[in-house]
């Protein structure tokens, strides 16, 4: 469903470096990447939803909605 993350460190800073090793835990900022998208993901996101990280068909690790940012009110095109 083409949503992108952007990890972060512990202070919440978007991680750039390209050499930095991603904790096993941690958060991330997610994008839609296809903007007519949006409104599937609006009616299927909610605080608390266990989601996937996928590489393919393999699912390389577990993630959870903690906070919704602008999804319901940014406009969709």
């Amino acid at each position: 469903y083409m949503i992108h993350p952007e990890f972060e460190d512990e202070n919440q800073v978007i991680i750039t470096d390209t050499e930095v090793e991603i904790e096993q835990t941690g958060t991330a900022s997610m994008w839609i990447v296809v903007p007519k998208m949006r409104e599937f993901h609006r009616s299927k996101l909610s605080v608390g939803l266990t989601g996937y990280f996928m590489e393919g068909p393999n699912r390389v690790a577990e993630c959870k909605v903690i906070e919704i940012v602008g999804l319901l009110t940014n406009p969709i095109e």
